[in-house]
């Protein structure tokens, strides 16, 4: 059965004819996704603050455009994911409606780029079906995601509009719009072949491959889709004879490997392909390569400069995390070598004006809010040192590296097991054996017993028992009955096991830790401000007029903010400074009366962290508890639907 035709259906010459799902569509069924029980429609409306009937049109339109019943419906229940039926799902990008402002603006700029240097406002709204009033929004769009690019501007001449500014600018203006539009699907490089049809781009992808195979050259695998659209848009500017002119040729590239690989690049792709091979083409491609290449931590040097090293500074930048956060990684090597390796890179891309990208920016950001704050306080203190300011890419870089250091001294947190196994020594060896394989990152196997003995159970203290035989005891330790050969089932059985422990241990935790700190004075419910600047100012001066807090304790919040926007998937903010910097540890609490523009999101609930010194562990456990939270849809929905402090209360903590 065909998708049904939908209104406004535009034929796009770039990416074809597509009907697609609105942003609050797509974020439906993340949320149902993230839910293993029924959400009700009322749940739904307090992520988007629409009706109910918004979300009911939503679910109809979303199982129209799948032509299968991906989300189920119940009069009683609400809506749950049908998850066969979207995973058997095979969504091509053939056909699309561009009905949101962004695909409107990509369009535009498209025409701009590589079709019209002029282009007919009247035009435009015949081909995109959208008002004149519709088109005035849409340029104002453009003109606010120009605004980081300062040579570049946005003209208008009666009923025309042109793009004004130098190419280079021009490129990463439309290289940064593209990883916008496919971050979701970046790995298929089919997608962006799409894009650029104009020639073989499948080809010059090859020929680039081929160079850099020949040097030995090697890109980190996260950017070189990022370098492949830089390529795809450089070849099609080149071929509407658009060329790069620009004084960069830096002393670090004039000699280097990356000039050598770009020249022969362009001298092959010249040879099958209407372009010109030019000095200032292959000196931006050379730093291209230079800012996103591979680096072999091993061999590489670390100087900064004659008066200050790498070294030192991430040696200060440990022993700041063993203060700032009660963790010692100083003798963490390889998280040494990795952060100065990074910091150097740092250090060139910013005198280059290069940029990288992280694909797993959002998921580094949001599913580890704990070590994203250490991350961000280490580029604060970077920052400080060297002058130069890592953004979010540069920051969850940063997190990777410390992540990586937490899993290797966390074996204090493994949870200790003890297995009941009344066969055979060889066959109680392979299911130990087995079991320490799948999950030794999280369990320290204490002790194997062939029968359960109570004193001897209680003198080991496991936080886990795993029997190959059903026991009955009244113990107050969790047990689970798993097969002798430990099969997929009893995978599955261990993790969610772990997974229970983790939520107990937390719940506990933060339950103890969030009544001392959460006061009704600071619970505020349909707070009427319209700006985070104004929802902060006026929660931090009420703890400022309480006594709780310093004079500079707002400004340190918005400095914060200044490095990453504190707001959360799912309508909500966490905003804080970037150390524990208060006289008493409280959290504030804010519902908004309506949702408003907090960096990427709509936020609804704010939750202002007011941090004791010397109490930083506050701050871990309420982050822990935050990565719970954030991956269960149903618990969030129920907090923001909150109008009491007492029922706020009660919702987090059980």
């Amino acid at each position: 059965m065909a998708r049904p035709a939908w209104p406004h259906i535009f034929l796009n010459d770039r990416f074809g004819v597509m009907e697609v799902l609105n942003k609050r569509q797509e974020a439906i069924i993340a949320i149902l996704k993230n839910s293993d029980d029924w959400m009700t429609g009322k749940e739904l409306c307090a992520f988007f603050n629409v009706s109910d009937r918004t979300i009911r049109s939503d679910i109809v339109f979303i199982n129209q455009y799948y032509n299968e019943t991906v989300i189920k419906s119940d009069d009683k229940n609400g809506y749950h994911l049908n998850a066969a039926a979207l995973s058997k799902l095979n969504i091509q990008p053939e056909l699309t409606i561009i009905q949101s402002s962004f695909e409107r603006c990509l369009y535009i700029i498209q025409e701009l780029l590589f079709k019209e240097s002029e282009l007919n406002l009247l035009n435009v709204i015949d081909k995109l079906y959208v008002s004149y009033s519709t088109l005035e929004n849409d340029l104002r769009e453009i003109k606010k995601l120009l605004e980081p690019y300062p040579a570049l501007k946005l003209v208008r001449r009666k009923n025309y509009i042109y793009l004004r500014g130098n190419e280079e600018s021009i490129r990463k203006f439309y290289v940064n719009l593209l990883m916008k539009k496919i971050k979701e699907n970046i790995l298929n490089l089919d997608i962006m072949a799409g894009i650029f049809t104009d020639y073989d781009f499948s080809a010059v992808r090859v020929l680039l491959e081929d160079v850099l195979k020949k040097y030995n050259y090697c890109i980190r695998r996260m950017e070189f889709p990022v370098v492949i659209a830089y390529v795809g848009t450089a070849v099609e500017r080149m071929l509407h004879r658009d060329y790069i002119q620009t004084p960069r040729m830096d002393q670090n590239i004039a000699d280097s490997m990356e000039l050598i690989i770009a020249d022969e690049f362009y001298n092959e792709l010249s040879e099958i392909l209407p372009i010109e091979v030019k000095r200032d083409e292959t000196a931006v491609l050379a730093l291209i390569l230079f800012g996103k290449r591979q680096v072999d931590i091993e061999t590489m040097e670390l100087p900064l400069s004659r008066d200050f090293a790498v070294d030192d500074l991430v040696n200060e930048i440990l022993q700041e995390i063993n203060i700032q956060f009660e963790l010692d990684l100083r003798e963490d090597e390889i998280l040494k070598k990795s952060l100065s390796a990074h910091i150097l890179l740092l250090i060139e891309r910013k005198k280059n004006d290069m940029h990288i990208t992280n694909l797993c920016l959002d998921e580094l950001k949001y599913k580890y809010p704990f070590i994203f704050e250490m991350a961000v306080w280490v580029a604060s203190l970077i920052k400080e040192r060297l002058d130069i300011a890592p953004d979010e890419n540069d920051i969850t870089f940063f997190e990777q590296q410390l992540g990586g250091a937490l899993e290797r001294v966390n074996h204090d947190d493994k949870y200790r097991v003890i297995i009941i196994n009344p066969n055979d020594q060889s066959l109680a060896n392979l299911c130990m054996e087995k079991i320490k394989n799948m999950f030794y990152e999280r369990v320290t196997i204490i002790g194997s017993m062939n029968y359960f003995e109570r004193e001897a159970v209680l003198k080991a203290k496991p936080d886990l028992i795993l029997t190959t035989l059903p026991i009955e005891h009244n113990l107050d330790i969790l047990t689970v009955v798993i097969s002798i050969f430990v099969n997929l089932d009893d995978e599955i059985k261990v993790f969610k096991a772990l997974n229970l422990l983790d939520n107990n241990k937390l719940k506990s935790e933060f339950a103890s830790t969030i009544k001392t700190m959460m006061e009704p004075r600071f619970f505020y419910v349909d707070l009427d401000l319209d700006t985070p600047q104004k929802v902060l100012s006026f929660m931090s001066d009420e703890l400022y007029s309480a006594g709780l807090v310093e004079q500079n304790f707002k400004d340190e919040v918005l400095k914060r903010e200044g490095f990453s926007p504190t707001s959360y998937i799912y309508s909500f903010a966490i905003p804080h400074p970037l150390s524990p910097i208060s006289r008493e540890s409280r959290v504030s609490v804010a519902l908004l009366k309506k949702p408003i523009q907090w960096g990427d999101f709509q936020v609804k609930l704010v939750l202002l962290l007011s941090i004791k010194k010397d109490n930083q562990k506050i701050t871990r456990v309420f982050f822990n508890w935050l990565s719970n939270v954030v991956s269960d849809s149903k618990k969030l929905a129920l907090i923001m639907k909150t109008r009491s402090y007492d029922e706020f209360m009660n919702n987090i903590i059980e």
